[in-house]
């Protein structure tokens, strides 16, 4: 293993583009509006050399990928500085390998959900006070899909199941919660019966 990974960092080193490090962490640079040699910009240009290094096969980086889209989603990186450092990571990838592609879409989905949050959690502070069964299922709708893309961004984040699993378990709730409304209020509440509908369970247990 010690000997891959010193492959790895010979082929890291050989394909190195220092022009293009630094045109990425100047866009980093810029996105933050933050000085080049700001401790948060060296903290992301880390996590592109780690993934670069896990896509020249060096073991210590297993995470590097993911770590790196979720710092660029939670720090705001713009789409044009994901897909410069996307393109700098295809420098490194090997054949068949999707790793950079997954950085990418990762990165976005990750930034376009952290966009959505505030506005998210407003909607549901606006409608919880909306009179009506319409406006209570709203609320209910609104804190549902709160739940589940905080769900989705521990999801993309690798995060621990148990967060994700409580997070999902609240936005069922809220789901529940609003079929209720409708059900009880609604002119049709045949339209919004889902009783039949029936949830996975493990396939493994006996």
């Amino acid at each position: 293993m010690l000997h891959d990974n010193q492959h790895a960092l010979a082929l890291y080193n050989s394909l190195f583009d220092n022009q293009q490090y630094q045109a990425i962490a100047h866009s980093i640079a810029d996105d933050l509006r933050l000085e080049r040699e700001s401790v948060r910009v060296s903290d992301i240009m880390n996590a592109v050399t780690d993934t670069a290094l896990l896509l020249c096969q060096h073991s210590h980086y297993t995470d590097a990928a993911v770590k790196l889209a979720a710092l660029c989603g939670q720090n705001g990186i713009s789409i044009a500085t994901i897909d410069r450092i996307y393109t700098y990571l295809l420098t490194y990838q090997q054949p068949g390998d999707n790793t950079s592609d997954d950085f990418q879409l990762t990165a976005k989905a990750l930034l376009k959900a952290y966009e959505l949050s505030d506005p998210l959690k407003a909607a549901v502070s606006c409608t919880n006070g909306v009179h009506g069964w319409q406006g209570r299922m709203a609320y209910q709708l609104f804190a549902t899909s709160d739940y589940l893309v905080q769900a989705a961004i521990q999801l993309l984040g690798n995060g621990d199941e148990s967060y994700i699993s409580e997070k999902l378990h609240h936005g069922v709730q809220r789901l529940t919660g609003a079929l209720h409304e409708a059900v009880r209020y609604s002119p049709r509440p045949d339209r919004f019966d889902f009783s039949e509908t029936v949830f996975p369970v493990d396939l493994n247990e006996e």
